[in-house]
């Protein structure tokens, strides 16, 4: 009987890693903390952005990348900062193309020279791993 059971909890155990997903951070963009503390933003491989350290009212949120231009769907209860980008926009302030305040979400131009982004005036840098508590 004892087999039996270790065999069956055996093919339990790979049957649940098998059936779930591995998301992982394909990406972390940093604002350092300078008056307000360290906020990443956390780009997962399964479209999800965690934020981290500030902004958690905006969790969860999504993203998706088309070539060069980044779209953030901002999730949570918190309102769109529509005005914000209303006014960044025309000065294309960290690489803002444009906003869709009905549907959220935030677009920039973000290929590989481009250094930040920002979002909520805060500057957000590319990290190799997120510094916030």
């Amino acid at each position: 009987m004892k087999p039996l059971l270790a065999y069956g909890s055996i093919l339990l155990l790979l049957g649940g890693c098998a059936s779930v997903p591995s998301v992982r951070t394909v990406q972390v963009l940093e604002n350092t903390g300078t008056e307000f503390p360290t906020m990443c933003m956390l780009l997962q491989s399964d479209g999800s952005l965690q934020f981290k350290g500030g902004f958690d009212f905006y969790n969860p949120s999504s993203w998706r990348r088309q070539g060069d231009v980044l779209v953030i769907t901002v999730g949570g209860k918190s309102p769109f900062p529509a005005d914000l980008y209303k006014e960044q926009l025309p000065k294309r302030v960290g690489g803002l193309t444009g906003y869709n305040a009905q549907r959220r979400e935030i677009t920039y131009r973000f290929g590989a020279a481009a250094e930040y982004i920002s979002f909520d005036n805060f500057y957000f840098y590319r990290a190799e791993r997120c510094h916030a508590q």
